[in-house]
């Protein structure tokens, strides 16, 4: 009997146990969640420019964007997207270099959650052009930066550098319009 005491006695210690009726404290319930929410977004290399209708001439930006949480997972996320192109710089710390164009898209009901989302668990945005049109030219590289904003101010980003290449129906020795002025 007298065994049994401290084997007892270091099991009621060991047990974590909190009951049924525990409820979790505030700071405890953040930290539940932010397992499960986006811990930053990744901007996938399908984003390029693109036109959005069968004439092939470029409308915009489709910009094909993953959250991830903690455990590098795809989750949907609501909130703020933001997104923002930039002219290429060469041989520089900062790669970004004149801002060509802004857009945004707000995520705040399960309608625009479908909407967006995506079987390959992705978000894709449409942007078309709304400014700086006039200065996209193939044969260059941009910079599209990606802002996502929580519901609870917290702020994620990423950038992606690409190419624009016209399709070969659209080559320069045609007589199509390289991008149409909106």
């Amino acid at each position: 009997m007298l065994r049994l005491i401290p084997l007892v006695s270091l099991m009621a210690c060991g047990c974590n146990s909190r009951g049924p009726s525990y409820i979790p404290t505030e700071p405890e319930r953040v930290q539940m969640l932010s397992l499960m929410l986006p811990h930053e977004i990744k901007i996938q290399p399908f984003t390029k420019i693109k036109s959005f209708n069968p004439d092939e001439v470029p409308d915009g930006i489709l910009a094909v964007v993953r959250p991830l949480d903690k455990f590098g997972d795809p989750v949907k996320a609501v909130g703020l997207f933001y997104f923002e192109l930039w002219t290429y710089r060469d041989a520089s710390n900062d790669r970004k270099g004149e801002r060509l164009a802004f857009w945004d898209r707000v995520i705040a009901s399960a309608e625009e959650v479908k909407l967006y989302w995506t079987r390959a668990q992705m978000y894709e945005f449409q942007l078309a052009w709304t400014q700086g049109v006039e200065q996209i030219r193939p044969g260059q590289k941009y910079v599209l930066t990606a802002t996502y904003r929580t519901p609870w101010d917290e702020t994620i980003r990423d950038e992606y550098v690409f190419d624009f290449q016209l399709p070969p129906m659209l080559s320069p020795t045609t007589e199509a319009p390289v991008v149409p002025a909106r």
